[in-house]
């Protein structure tokens, strides 16, 4: 599939949502959209849902993160 559309990241204190809509071109059956969080090398979070609209809670303070 073509990249996801319209993403929106919000943060509040200790917590992230990240939404978005449907890519262009799906190329095949309607999927799942995945969302890995990492901390440092370490994965924390692996989560796969029919809707982009994921909200991760509980992230530490002071702690850099990657969202794939």
């Amino acid at each position: 599939p073509s990249q996801v559309q319209n993403m929106i990241v919000s943060t509040s204190d200790n917590s992230i949502r990240v939404k978005c809509e449907a890519p262009r071109d799906i190329n095949g059956p309607g999927g799942l959209y995945h969302l890995e969080v990492e901390a440092g090398n370490t994965l924390v979070r692996n989560v796969s849902q029919s809707k982009c609209d994921f909200l991760v809670n509980n992230l530490q303070y002071s702690t850099y993160y990657s969202f794939k």
